[in-house]
């Protein structure tokens, strides 16, 4: 990762067990019960980059045709997760998940949230996910395997994340170091990817989850349980355009975790 002055930032296993900021991205990954999060490994690999601002980051607004879904099934998922938006009067983040649609309550995990929705919006997109209680591991190997043209199983893999949509999934393994219980995260894209001013590489996105740390500019306060919620994480990219590391608190971060990120684009 190149910051301003094109120096490469890497925190090594000693730095990053003092570094008290990356204590609060352990929720960038999703936890086992026995696995809680807040407490990353003590030889966590992350890399360090600057803190670009300390307010809120507000480049131009992004042009009206980005914000269009690019499938109708994307369009869907922005309809269920408005229909939560509009209904939820309780939310939490916990791996038991219990969902009471009627009565506005949303209480589950990241994984347990995308399938929620996907059943209602894109269900043979769904279909292609294994297991019975997919994790997010899960929709990563589904995402990664699918075709970059055409489509599979109501699939395609976007291999460019600047091009990513609203309505879109994103999905990431967990870092390397990260306790073995851990698998990794799965939201949805609401807003196209805007670059990060004087650091190559980097985009702000603004996406919708379920976790138990808010990210930047976050609709979910600090110790209030997490849950259902939207806010701003950073990306970095590779050469070739792909997802290379997350910052958790957007342009706040001032680290990142190395890990693969895929976007997939359901279809049906």
């Amino acid at each position: 990762m190149r910051g301003r002055t094109g120096a490469v930032f890497v925190l090594g296993a000693a730095a990053a067990a003092s570094a008290a900021a990356i204590v609060l991205a352990a929720a960038a990954v999703e936890a086992d019960p026995r696995h809680p999060a807040g407490v990353l490994p003590r030889d966590a690999h992350v890399v360090r980059t600057p803190m670009l601002m300390p307010s809120p980051f507000a480049p131009a607004p992004p042009a009206p045709e980005t914000l269009v879904p690019a499938t109708a099934a994307g369009a869907r998922v922005l309809g269920v997760l408005a229909r939560v938006r509009q209904s939820m009067r309780a939310t939490r983040y916990q791996h038991d998940t219990r969902v009471r649609e009627r009565d506005g309550l949303y209480y589950w995990d990241c994984s347990a949230m995308a399938a929620w929705v996907l059943q209602r919006s894109a269900p043979r997109a769904m279909s292609a996910v294994a297991g019975t209680r997919p994790v997010a591991r899960d929709f990563f190997h589904t995402i990664d395997r699918a075709p970059v043209r055409g489509g599979r199983r109501g699939w395609t893999k976007i291999p460019v994340l600047a091009d990513a949509r609203p309505g879109d999934v994103f999905a990431w393994l967990r870092p390397r170091d990260w306790p073995p219980r851990n698998t990794g995260h799965v939201g949805f894209v609401l807003a196209p990817p805007r670059p990060v001013p004087g650091l190559d590489g980097a985009y702000t996105v603004r996406i919708l989850d379920a976790t138990s740390v808010p990210h930047q500019d976050d609709t979910r306060v600090w110790d209030g349980g997490g849950g259902f919620g939207e806010g701003t994480i950073m990306f970095m990219t590779g050469p070739d355009g792909g997802g290379t590391h997350y910052g958790w608190h957007g342009t706040r971060a001032n680290f990142t975790a190395e890990t693969r990120i895929v976007i997939g684009r359901v279809l049906r």
